[in-house]
Order: C-alpha cells, then structure tokens, then sequence
C-alpha cells in the first residue's frame, strides 16, 4: 500500500509591513524544523510541503488535490489576505487540520478557522506551544483511508485525541479584588450620553449611531493642525515623564519618545475640542501613509490611565466594549489580539497599547518598559505593560451590528516576555472549556476587550439592557 500523502501548507509571507511573530522571522527554518518533528513522529505519512505567500499560490495546493489524503495547513506568520486560503483549501473536501504558530500567525488561525466553523467545513483547529500535541492529532492522518472515514469524521477523531492533550484546569483561587460596581440603569443612562471620536476612518464630519452613543468620524488633517502648534517643551517634558516613570527605555530614541509627547498634547487639545475624553484611530494605516507624526501608543496609555479611553486601530467595536468596562466598573479595559496554547490552559492577550492602572485611575501602578512596536519601527515608542497577576479577569466584545455580545473568563498569571507578537503580552488561566474559545472569533473579529474583576455577569446584564444577546464563549 501506497504511504499516506498529506498536503502540508504553510502560509508564511514575511514582506509585510505589521508582521507577527517579527520581521525578519526565519520562516524557512521554522518550517525546516516542523516538517522534522512530524517526519520523525508520523514515518507512515510523507508530508508535501508548499509555502504560500501570496493568494495566488493557492494554486499550488489545490493542484495536490488528486494526489494527496488531506491537508495540514500551518498559520506561521500574520498576513490577512491568506485567510482565504484557508477557505480555498477546506472547500476542496479532504480531511483538515489547521495549525497555528503561537503569536505567529494567530489571527489568521483563529477567523480562518471560524469561518471554516461558520460555513460547516470539518476541520479541527489545533494551538499550542508543545509541538508534540500537533504531532499527535496529525497522526491520525494514518487512518485516513479507513472505509467509511469522512472529513467529518476526522475531524471527531481528531478533536479527541487533541482535547487528551490539554492542560487540566487548575482551581481559579484568585486575589480578593472587589469592583465597586455602576448600578445598570447608570449605566446605560451614561453610554448613551457618551460620545467618542473615530480618526482615519469613514468620512470626516459624519456622525453614527452605535448602541445609543455616538461616534464622530475626524480626518487626521485635525489632529496634525493640533500637533503642529504644541509646545515643544512640552512634549518634551511628557516624554521625560514617560522615560522616568519607565523601569527602562529600550530600542526607541528619545526623538521618538518626544513625538508621541507632542502627539499625545495635540490628541488632547482635539478632545477638548469635541467635549469627550473618548478617541479610536486609525494608527498604524495613518503613521504608514505619513498621516501621522507620531504613533498615538504612549499617549494612548496616559489616556486609559487618566479616565478615558484610547483605542486602538478605529473600530467602534472595542470603543464600545472599553466604555462599557469603565462605565461599570470605573476601571480601563485592554484591547488585545488573543493567542491560545491547550498545553498550558491559557490565553495570551498581546496589544502594543495598554494601560498601567489597571484597577482604575486611584489605584495602583504597575511596570512598564518603552519598547519599539511589533513592528520594530525606529520612529515608533509604545508601553510594554507588565499587568498584575493573580486576579480573576473578564474578556468581552461587542458586534454592534449582529447586537450580540461576547465574553469569556481567565485568570491573569503573569506576563510573557519574548520578541514575539505584540510588546504587552497578559497570560491568563481560562476559566470554562478552551476547546470552544476557537469557533467565534469570524463574528467578532479578532480583538477582545479585558477588564480586571469578576464581572462577567454584570457585563452581561448591562449588555441585555442594550439589546445585546450574550455569547458565552468558553
């Protein structure tokens, strides 16, 4: 009998500009180094290896398919437009595994893989930082001949074998933390009166309604009138704040440090303007298209710590969800990509933007460094945030649209410190079942918002109070 054949794909294009793990990762290596561990671990399966770096090298996987048992396919590093083919290559009807590369590829991974849950394509979905685990889930691939074996059927299997290989829970015996907490009405009373502004994206001047609060769409050409009459002295004097109150300052330069300063003034004279305290942006498309003189990431961190919200990348979404976490609890939310490893039961939530008071503005402070972004950009400074651990957090977001809201709950366990990903890296414990926490991220996007309590029923009371469903995803 013929050796089982499996298409091994890895999406793995480096020659873009917001790169995760980091630019300039190996990937040739990091494939060299897989196909190794599976070689040695599956000798009855010969693995056909292809790399697709672009959308139009789909072609080279769909071409093996008269040829070949099924696919694996491996999420290595962050490249939005190979999503599609994660589709493209479940639609074909073999038997499916998809892989991620922790903090790699993970927002791939996880809509691809959504999506594939959403349209009714088998598949099992496998993230972990113990590479033995995918050794064994591709293992079974050497069943796949078996009489009356389906795609579906496979993945069943598959998700047994892999579900063995998961951290037990441990008891979420976390610090006492109690939230003084909004009563409901309040709340809803202050999110409808809340407004908050939305820069480089829409058209400028419009207004939406979202849930009841508003959002102003302002073209950047605002903001740099603002940045263009702040005082240098002043800006200045913010980026020494900063650097002092840092444990240290790593790769940026102090120029770096002094325009997000002045960034940080003039996104201050713009609130003041609109009368909110409340702004998303369009940054890393504003700072790479020369729309932005700095990037907003330290200025961000002193607004979250100052009562307000600053929020990445302008989507009204996460704005929603930050205003629902401060208006009931008084505390910042943490906007996030999330990263998940079954070998450890956890969830990792990594972001270039966080704050340091995560117990609101009167309570404590913790560390940070001033670090470059994941991207490594020279003119850029961000704060790396080393957030407590021990405490019971709620993870949330809104689709406005679909009126559905999303939660689940971790324990935060410490901070993860490697070159990987984004500069604030939270590691939490996941209370509930991690095995669901892979199937929801195509209708909510990628990005979840934290809070630090235990809030997750009182988030979900102030959700239905705005009309929202409640999905529990863990």
């Amino acid at each position: 009998m013929k050796r089982i054949r499996i298409g091994t794909v890895f999406l793995a294009n480096i020659n873009i500009r917001e790169i995760w793990p980091y630019p300039g990762f190996d990937t040739k290596a990091r494939r060299k180094e897989i196909l190794a561990l599976l070689n040695k671990g599956c000798p009855q399966i010969e693995f056909i290896s292809i790399t697709i770096e672009k959308t139009e090298d789909i072609q080279k996987a769909i071409a093996l398919k008269d040829t070949v048992d099924g696919y694996l396919v491996y999420t290595m590093t962050l490249d939005w437009a190979l999503r599609k083919p994660i589709v493209d290559i479940g639609n074909l009807g073999k038997p499916m595994v998809i892989a991620d590369e922790f903090l790699g590829g993970s927002g791939v991974f996880l809509t691809g893989y959504s999506e594939l849950c959403s349209r009714r394509i088998p598949a099992v979905a496998v993230s972990t930082t113990r590479l033995s685990d995918l050794v064994v889930v591709v293992r079974q691939f050497a069943n796949v001949r078996r009489p009356g074996l389906t795609p579906t059927s496979f993945a069943r299997q598959c998700e047994q074998v892999y579900r063995e290989t998961f951290a037990a829970p441990r008891r979420m015996e976390c610090t006492e933390d109690p939230v003084v907490l909004t009563d409901i009405g309040e709340c809803v009373k202050r999110f409808r009166e809340s407004r908050f502004l939305i820069l480089g994206r829409g058209r400028a001047g419009q207004e939406q309604d979202f849930l009841g609060t508003r959002g102003q769409y302002i073209d950047f050409s605002e903001l740099q009138a603002f940045y263009e009459k702040v005082d240098r002295d002043q800006a200045a004097e913010w980026a020494s704040r900063w650097s002092r109150q840092a444990e240290k300052v790593m790769e940026p330069e102090p120029e770096a440090i002094r325009k997000a300063g002045g960034l940080y003034l003039a996104m201050s004279e713009l609130l003041k303007k609109y009368g909110t305290d409340n702004i998303t942006m369009n940054c890393l498309g504003g700072f790479a298209a020369g729309q932005l003189p700095a990037y907003p990431c330290l200025g961000f961190m002193q607004i979250l710590n100052d009562g307000g919200q600053g929020v990445c990348e302008a989507m009204p979404d996460d704005m929603l969800s930050m205003l629902m976490a401060r208006i009931l609890t008084g505390r910042p939310g943490y906007v996030s990509d999330p990263a998940l490893d079954t070998s450890k039961n956890q969830i990792l939530y990594a972001h270039c933007v966080a704050t340091t008071k995560a117990f609101g503005t009167e309570g404590k402070r913790n560390g940070f460094r001033i670090r470059t972004l994941h991207n490594r950009d020279p003119r850029g400074a961000c704060g790396e945030s080393f957030l407590p651990s021990g405490y019971m957090t709620t993870s949330f977001r809104t689709n406005a649209g679909r009126k559905q809201l999303i939660i689940h709950q971790a324990k935060a366990v410490g901070n993860l410190d490697s070159e990987y990903g984004c500069r604030t890296k939270l590691v939490a414990e996941v209370r509930g079942d991690i095995g669901k926490l892979f199937n929801q991220w195509d209708k909510f996007g990628w990005h979840r918002v934290t809070v630090y309590g235990d809030v997750k029923e009182p988030l979900a009371e102030f959700g239905k109070a705005l009309g929202l469903e409640i999905i529990e995803e863990a």
